[in-house]
């Protein structure tokens, strides 16, 4: 009986492996029937920013001041050196950015009695729409609202980003889309940092400040394409008729026409510089709310 068992087992693996081949073979064509090929303006637009964000490692971190949403004032070089900071840049109407902001409070709540700081850096919104959204989500990390500079100087053009600095005053993490698992992105620099504070090989306040000074911001590959706002706001009929009719996504009651805010300027650029073809307007601002707020990665 034992035997037979034996041979029968032999006869059926090989049929289990090449069973378990084509349905993985299977799969893999219904999904690259089902999900949709990105444009190459948006395969170039990514590339761009991955780019970007590996020579942004290593680089000094740009230094500002912001005031959080307790009242509380928070200078980055004044923490740079004795804590591991993590920032992460969000808005409210962001889907990712509220998907991981449980996960980034965990980790902030587990580490918040060391040397470990995460602040959350909220998109030209007002305060009444962030304090419903941290209380809504039991949210109890430091925010702070930013009016656009912090996000330029760091280079967070999507939505989330999330920035950690190490003791040695560097961008050692830089990541666009929503963070999964905490543990994962962030224990091994962790470790690593911890180790440099107790043996002192950390950056001093003094001399964070001298080369913050030399770089405000995190440098921009000079490949990037740059465009004078004369043409990203040179809209056809389409595109005016679109920004007049579109809810800006950043939390305002205003359309996107009207509104000055990041969001609103990058939707207006990519009316008037990308070529929709023959989608419908309801296509396009679906297809701009989906671009101007990333998923997971």
């Amino acid at each position: 009986m034992c035997s037979n068992q034996t041979e029968d087992a032999k006869v059926n693996k090989p049929v289990l492996n090449v069973s378990i081949v084509l349905t993985l073979l299977l799969l893999s064509v219904l999904h690259f029937k089902i999900k949709p090929s990105p444009s190459d303006r948006e395969i170039g637009t990514y590339a761009q920013g991955m780019s970007n964000s590996a020579e942004w490692r290593g680089q000094i971190a740009p230094d500002f001041e912001l005031k959080t949403t307790r009242g509380e004032r928070f200078k980055l070089s004044e923490n740079v050196g004795t804590k591991i900071i993590v920032l992460n840049f969000f808005a409210t109407w962001c889907a990712p950015c509220r998907a991981e902001m449980p996960e980034l409070n965990r980790y902030f709540n587990e580490h918040k009695d060391g040397p470990f700081l995460l602040v959350g850096i909220d998109s030209e919104e007002k305060q009444d729409r962030v304090d419903a959204f941290l209380s809504d989500l039991n949210i109890d990390l430091p925010v702070a609202i930013d009016e656009g500079p912090v996000q330029k100087q760091y280079g967070a053009g999507s939505l989330p980003t999330t920035v950690l600095i190490g003791v040695d005053g560097k961008v050692q993490f830089y990541e666009t889309g929503a963070l999964v698992n905490a543990n994962v992105a962030f224990d091994n620099l962790l470790q690593q940092n911890l180790q440099l504070i107790k043996t002192g090989r950390v950056i001093s306040s003094d001399e964070y400040r001298i080369q913050a000074q030399k770089q405000p911001a995190l440098p921009v590959r000079q490949t990037q394409e740059k465009s004078s706002p004369e043409d990203e706001y040179k809209l056809d009929a389409r595109g005016t008729r679109i920004v007049a009719k579109m809810d800006c996504p950043c939390g305002c009651d205003k359309k996107v026409g009207a509104c000055t805010c990041k969001t609103s300027t990058n939707i207006k650029k990519a009316l008037a510089k990308d070529d929709f073809k023959s989608q419908s307007d309801e296509e396009i601002v679906k297809a701009l709310n989906k671009r101007f707020c990333t998923g997971a990665m």
